[in-house]
């Protein structure tokens, strides 16, 4: 508050209302919807706020009531005065409650009215609720987000043709409702799937947008068929080593490959490698089955590799390779005239070090200390790469 004179001027309530929906932005959406209390100018700014975000924080069904009784009215003035919502996120329990599904389905279709742009429904606990069918045909959606849901057939073609990115987090659905919901995206860019029941294969077929695919944890799936050439990004984490078989022989444009916990065996790796001429970067952790790996890639800048503790033998043709990480039991590595910015290499000595160990292990040192403008080294008794349960990011890439 700034004084003139004997006057008082509320500086922050005269800036426009963008920037003051980007203030808010900041805040918790409580402490957001607090703010319509303060004074006529503030209820408007509130009213026009393109966020809401209900959820978390009220978990019991009485909580859970209050806030949807009131949040309803204001979605409903919302529609009424067409004021459009960028995102809409609820997240609350509905177990047990019916009244709650009413209200939140209300809520939902208000929101849908409103022509929002991003959409988060999750169902709190072990409970899965089907989920309202409208939301399979809201075209003004460019996000989609679904957790602790169950995922049925929709009775029409989904219709969700502008949307961008959908993740689907615990979900419970079978292939036939992934297909259908898929299949009515025809712009989607982004996939996730992260802990998924039901789901046994996968089929992404001529999605000319799609760039950035996320598997994780999806312990029913069996096979993953990936026909559309400009993906740029795959990412695959499991926790066990589940049979999976994976045909990316179709993704020419693929320039970065994650591969947590999949039983890849030697002959696919270097079949399909060979067939992926601009990758950029090669991440492999727990691939067991892995013995004899040969690396013959001429785009590839990064190589991970990391506890595939039936590796024997690593051979690297890579003349652009920059950075390259390895941690696991000592092993006959060979390479071309490499020259690598950063390598890191961390061996594990749970097996009987003896003079020919080291012998090896001062020649490998040598060979990489040529090659490398960094050298990182560090030996640890075990592998710890199993303490990791997420799948790391990917990487962006140029």
């Amino acid at each position: 508050m700034m004084r003139i004179g004997v006057l008082e001027v509320d500086g922050i309530s005269t800036l426009p209302e963008p920037i003051l929906h980007h203030i808010l932005s900041f805040l918790p959406f409580k402490e957001v919807a607090q703010t319509c209390l303060l004074s006529k100018r503030w209820k408007q700014v509130w009213q026009t706020f393109p966020d809401v975000e209900v959820g978390g924080m009220f978990t019991n069904p009485r909580k859970s009531k209050e806030i949807l009784t009131s949040l309803e009215p204001a979605l409903l003035n919302r529609q009424r005065k067409m004021i459009s919502i960028k995102k809409f996120s609820l997240e609350l329990d509905l177990i047990n409650s019916p009244e709650n599904a009413s209200l939140a389905g209300r809520c939902l279709g208000l929101a849908i009215e409103s022509e929002v742009k991003e959409l988060v429904l999750v169902h709190w606990r072990s409970e899965r609720r089907n989920l309202p069918e409208i939301i399979f045909y809201v075209e003004s959606l460019h996000v989609l987000e679904l957790s602790y849901c169950k995922l049925q057939q929709p009775s029409e073609n989904v219709k969700l043709f502008s949307l961008r990115k959908l993740a689907l987090r615990e979900v419970c659905a079978d292939d036939q409702a992934i297909a259908s919901l898929i299949s009515g995206c025809p712009l989607i860019e982004y996939l996730e799937i992260r802990s998924c029941e039901g789901l046994e294969s996968l089929d992404l077929v001529n999605l000319s947008n799609l760039k950035e695919i996320i598997l994780v944890n999806t312990s029913d799936i069996k096979r993953v068929e990936i026909k559309t050439s400009n993906v740029n990004a795959l990412a695959i984490h499991q926790t066990y080593l589940f049979p999976i078989e994976v045909n990316v022989s179709s993704c020419g444009n693929l320039k970065c490959l994650k591969f947590d916990f999949l039983p890849i065996e030697d002959e696919w790796l270097c079949n399909g490698i060979s067939k992926l001429p601009l990758l950029e970067y090669l991440s492999m952790t727990k691939c067991h089955k892995l013995t004899s790996v040969r690396i013959s890639s001429p785009c590839l800048k990064t190589l991970i590799l990391e506890c595939c503790d039936k590796l024997i033998q690593v051979e690297i043709e890579t003349p652009n390779l920059s950075i390259f990480k390895y941690h696991g039991d000592l092993i006959s590595f060979s390479s071309n005239a490499l020259s690598l910015s950063e390598t890191s290499l961390c061996f594990s000595s749970h097996l009987m070090v003896n003079i020919e160990w080291v012998v090896e292990y001062f020649e490998i040192l040598a060979m990489f200390q040529k090659f490398s403008k960094v050298l990182n080294l560090q030996c640890r008794e075990e592998c710890d790469c199993s303490t990791r349960t997420e799948a790391d990011p990917i990487p962006p890439i140029d």
